[in-house]
Formats: C-alpha cells, structure tokens, sequence
C-alpha cells in the first residue's frame, strides 16, 4: 500500500490534469487529496454564500453527538445555479471524477458540517457507501469531495483519513 503523503496532489490552474498517478493512486488509496482545488477568491465567495441566512434556515438540521452537543448540517439534494453549484458541476469537480471514475456522475447531495468553537458537536464520521446502497446506489462508484472553508488542523477537528 502507498504512503498516504503520496496520495497528495496539488491544482494548477487552468486545470488539474488526472494523470495515470493520480488514477493508479486513486484506485489503490480510494482517495485523493488535491490541495489548493479552490482559489482564495472562490473559497471566500463560498464562505460568503454558505453565510447567508437563507442557506441556514432552508437546510439545517441538527444531530446529538452523543456527548450531549450538537453538530449542525446543511443538505440539499439539487446543485443549484448559486457557487455551491457551480462548485459542484465545475470541471474541477466533476471532471475531475469524469476522469478517476472513467464515466459521467451525478450530484448526489451536497452537505455542509457547521460545528461551532468550543459548543459544536462532533461529526461521527462513517463508511458512505453502506446508505448509498439504500438509496439506489448499487455500486461503489461514487466520491465525495471535501472542501474545508475555514482553516482546520488537529486543535479544532480537521478531517482525519483513514486507510
């Protein structure tokens, strides 16, 4: 199995070229990391519009972590025409997974976890596939991407990888 570090890539504009790396590492690892995939200028444009009010109130929902805090999500099943759209038909995203997966792909959802400094509940992270399949998706042929809004790292709960 390769190294995790060797599953880390990074974009260059104009785009992010899927290499047969980049697949071989995909295939073996289930995963890539491809930093730097939004600019300053769309990550602070998503920040924005993931701030509106009407984004919370058409979309939050709350779950116990069971530690007696809540984590808040967004979800939404449609990509509309706002940037959270755009974001995900965009060649960077989508094409992207045209490219790893070696067909067209659809939206399945899109999902934003708000958790609040120090009051937040935790995410219980989990295997997505096992409610895919309940949900018509039969085969394991789908990806998630990951995008971290605001700066994270291990004092206030990035996202951990496990192989």
């Amino acid at each position: 199995m390769a190294d995790s570090s060797a599953s880390e890539f990074t974009f260059s504009a104009p785009d992010f070229n899927v290499t047969q790396d980049v697949r071989d590492c995909f295939n073996e690892m289930g995963y890539i990391i491809v930093r730097s995939l939004l600019d300053k200028e769309e990550v602070n444009n998503l920040k924005t519009a993931l701030e509106r009010d009407n984004m919370r109130t058409k979309y939050t929902f709350s779950r116990d972590d069971g530690f007696d805090k809540k984590a808040t999500y967004f979800c939404w099943n449609h990509p509309g025409n706002d940037i959270t759209g755009m974001i995900a038909r965009s060649e960077k995203v989508a094409g992207t997974f045209e490219k790893l997966l070696g067909g067209e792909v659809y939206h399945y959802h899109s999902k934003l976890i708000l958790k609040e400094a120090f009051t937040g509940g935790a995410h219980v992270w989990h295997q997505d596939y096992g409610y895919w399949y309940h949900n018509g998706c039969l085969s394991p042929d789908m990806g998630t991407v990951f995008i971290a809004v605001d700066k994270t790292d291990q004092s206030n709960g990035c996202l951990k990888v496990s192989t």
